[in-house]
C-alpha cells in the first residue's frame, strides 16, 4: 500500500507541475512569435514572387524612358532588375540634380588631386587629422582618400547583400502597388510607385553614379590605435565602435575645431565615419 504524501512532497510536486506549465506557456508563445515571423517573411518572398521577370524588366524599361544616357547605360550594367530598380529609384528621386552629382570619369577623378580644389581638400584632410591628434593622444586619424569609380560603385552594388534585401522589399511592394494595373503600366504610373516608396532601412550603399566618393569629395576615416583600427567602417560596428564608444563626437569635435569644410556624418544610411567634402562652403572660424 503506498504510504500517503507528506505536505511537503504535495508542495514540490505543485510547484514543479507549475514550473513545468510555465515552460510549456513560454515555449508556445515562442513558437507564435516564430511562426508569426515566418508568416511575413513568407508573405513578402510571395509578394516578390508575384511580379515576374518580366514584370521587373518591364518597370525598368517604363520607369527609366527619357533618364540620361549615362544612367541607363549604369543600370544595363547592374545584375537583376530588382537591383536595378532600387537605383532607378535613387536616379528619378534626383531629379534634376542628376548630372551635378553623376560620378566622374576616370580621367578627372585622375587629375583631381592636382587641381587646385585637390590640394586643398588634401591640406584640410591633413588639418582634421591633426586637430584629432592633438586632442586624443595615442590615437591615429586614418583616411581613404581613393575616390570610387563608377565602375567600382557598379561592382559593389551588384554584391552587396544589403542592397539585395533593400530591393527585394521594393520589388514586394511594388508588386502590391501595381498588382491592379495592366500587365504594362505605364511610365508615369511605375515613376511614381518607385518615388512614392519608403524602406523600412537604407541601403549601405548610394546608387551607382550618385556617390559622393564618385567625385572624390567624400572621406570614409578610421580610428586607429597602437597599429589596430579600433573604429572602421563596418556598418553593423557602427554604433559599438563609434557610438558607444565616443569616436562618433571626437571626430565630430576635430573636424568642427579644424574650421574645415566638411559636413557630417552621414545620416542615412548612418555612417559616423563619412563626412562629404564641400569647397564652396565658407570654413568654420577657427576659435
Amino acid at each position: 500500500m503506498t504510504a500517503p504524501r507528506s505536505g511537503e512532497t504535495m508542495f514540490n510536486m505543485r510547484m514543479t507541475e507549475a514550473a513545468d506549465a510555465g515552460l510549456a506557456a513560454v515555449r508556445i508563445l515562442m513558437l507564435a512569435a516564430l511562426l508569426s515571423a515566418t508568416i511575413a517573411l513568407t508573405a513578402t518572398v510571395r509578394a516578390a514572387q508575384g511580379a515576374s521577370a518580366a514584370d521587373r524588366e518591364a518597370w525598368v524599361v517604363e520607369g527609366s524612358a527619357g533618364l540620361e544616357p549615362r544612367a541607363i547605360d549604369a543600370l544595363a550594367r547592374m545584375i537583376g532588375a530588382d537591383r536595378r530598380l532600387l537605383a532607378l529609384r535613387a536616379y528619378l528621386r534626383a531629379g534634376d540634380s542628376l548630372p551635378e552629382r553623376w560620378s566622374w570619369s576616370q580621367e578627372q577623378l585622375a587629375a583631381y588631386p592636382s587641381t587646385p580644389e585637390g590640394k586643398a581638400a588634401a591640406a584640410d584632410i591633413d588639418t582634421v587629422a591633426a586637430t584629432f591628434a592633438a586632442a586624443n593622444p595615442g590615437f591615429t586619424l586614418r583616411v581613404n582618400r581613393q575616390p570610387r569609380s563608377l565602375e567600382l560603385q557598379i561592382a559593389r552594388w551588384n554584391e552587396n547583400e544589403s542592397v539585395g534585401s533593400v530591393a527585394a522589399e521594393l520589388v514586394a511592394w511594388l508588386a502590391e502597388r501595381l498588382k491592379d494595373d495592366p500587365a504594362t503600366p505605364n511610365a508615369d504610373r511605375v515613376r511614381n510607385a518607385l518615388m512614392d516608396w519608403k524602406p523600412a532601412i537604407a541601403a549601405t550603399l548610394a546608387a551607382p553614379g550618385l556617390s559622393a566618393h564618385g567625385q572624390g569629395r567624400a572621406f570614409d576615416f578610421q580610428i586607429e590605435h597602437g597599429g589596430q583600427v579600433i573604429a572602421g567602417v563596418e556598418a553593423a560596428s557602427a554604433r559599438q565602435q563609434w557610438d558607444e564608444a565616443g569616436w562618433t563626437q571626437k571626430l565630430q569635435a576635430a573636424v568642427t575645431a579644424s574650421g574645415r569644410r566638411f559636413v557630417g556624418p552621414l545620416q542615412s544610411p548612418y555612417e559616423p565615419w563619412h563626412y562629404a567634402y564641400t569647397p564652396t562652403r565658407t570654413p568654420t572660424p577657427m576659435p
